[in-house]
Parts: C-alpha cells; structure tokens; sequence
C-alpha cells in the first residue's frame, strides 16, 4: 500500500513540474480593484491550490471535533460498562462458591 501511495505521489509531482515548466507566461491578478499584480501562472494555479487545501481543512476541522467527542462519549460508556460488569461478576463469584460448595457437601 505504501508503494501504491509514494508512486501516486511521484506522479503528482511529475504532473505539477511538467505544468510548471510549460506555462512560465505571466498572468494578471486583480486581487484588489486597480492594482494588477503579475505573475507566473502557475505561481497563480499553485496559489489557488492551496487555498483550496486550506478551505478543505477548515471543513473538514467541525466533522473531526464532533467526530472526537462522539469517540470520547462512547470510550466513558465502554468504560461504565466494564465497571458494571466487573461488578455483577464479584457479585456472581461468591454464589457459585456456596453452590459448589454445597453440592460437594451433598455427595
């Protein structure tokens, strides 16, 4: 699995260098209103890349927080249950004692 994923990264990246030499022309970037701002265009595609990485995390970030506590939530009530459980079996331990125990006395 490791080498399937390192060799789709390799891919990517040849991808991205191959885009990056065959597009050096500059671009216009009207980030604010009358001040262009030229760069490469991949510099410009890369930048747009990222935010799009950035606005995928901070989506993301709300279902891992939920996700936490949910983990959290059911980790205490595994954690109760064993407790009850642990108990009903001391509480069961001795009764079985006496009934061994008195079936020995029988025989």
């Amino acid at each position: 699995m490791k080498i399937v994923l390192n060799v789709i990264k390799i891919l990517v990246l040849l991808v991205f260098l191959l885009l990056a030499v065959s597009n050096t022309q500059t671009v216009s970037l009207f980030y604010l209103p009358g001040q262009p701002l030229e760069l490469p265009l991949i510099v410009a595609l890369f930048g747009a890349f990222v935010i799009g990485i950035v606005f995928g995390l901070f989506a993301l970030f709300g279902r891992l927080l939920a996700l936490r506590s949910e983990n959290n939530r059911l980790r205490a009530e595994v954690k109760k249950t064993a407790v009850i459980t642990e108990q009903e079996i001391r509480a069961a331990a001795p009764a079985q004692t006496v009934q061994t125990a008195e079936q020995t006395a029988k025989e």
